[in-house]
């Protein structure tokens, strides 16, 4: 199952649980909800850690905002410390998702992040099994059209108020899922016809905040 149809799975039961309190008289659903809703977003990002079995920065991200955006319903810091927290807490999931991928021999593995600007890269590794690429306001293009696939590859794409293209060959099998969370992502890549049996896969796991991620054949 899908990190975010677990998520919305489990939510509905959540909401059905806390209503039922409600007119049992236990606790009050005003007063929960509007104090306790951050609850969700911090569970959105843990599922999809937990399924993808690793932490990686779109979700850790996720994760982030929702502590800080509790811990502001909860009365626990003032609201000019919420920027910086913020920043902290994104600066320590790529940290993070660093040290995640230091086993990974030299070549098969690429990371970039674009900050406030835009970025191209290239990749043209002969065995990739994994790369990262963000744009936290500003735009990324990560081009996998001269790399090359064993068999299976991974791909973290996190938009935070900005865009990410993730440009691949034709012929390649793509599996896009991830978290949207006023973003969106899309799978534009066009095969003339389906691919053979034993096509090389690329996962593209998508984080889109304020943003959107796109996989493609081709640049706009």
């Amino acid at each position: 199952m899908k990190p975010v149809r677990l998520w919305l799975g489990l939510l509905p039961v959540t909401v059905g649980v806390f209503g039922l309190l409600d007119v049992l008289g236990i606790l009050s659903w005003d007063t929960t909800v509007s104090r306790w809703w951050p609850v969700a977003i911090i569970t959105l990002g843990l599922v999809t850690m937990a399924k993808e079995h690793r932490i990686s920065f779109g979700p850790a991200t996720v994760t982030g905002i929702g502590i800080l955006l509790l811990a502001g319903r909860l009365g626990l810091m003032d609201s000019g410390m919420a920027g910086p927290l913020l920043l902290m807490a994104i600066g320590v999931a790529i940290f993070v998702n660093s040290l995640n991928h230091t086993d990974v021999k030299p070549g098969r593995n690429r990371q970039s992040v674009a900050l406030f600007a835009g970025s191209e890269i290239k990749e043209g590794s002969q065995h990739l099994t994994h790369a990262d690429v963000s744009a936290i306001f500003g735009g990324a293009t990560l081009d996998l059209r001269e790399a090359h696939i064993d068999e299976e590859a991974t791909v973290d794409a996190t938009a935070f108020f900005g865009g990410v293209d993730v440009l691949v060959p034709e012929g390649w099998r793509v599996a896009l899922s991830g978290i949207p969370i006023f973003g969106g992502f899309e799978d534009k890549t066009r095969n003339q016809q389906a691919p053979p049996p034993d096509a090389p896969t690329l996962r593209v796991n998508a984080t889109s905040i304020f943003g959107g991620v796109t996989v493609a054949n081709k640049a706009n």
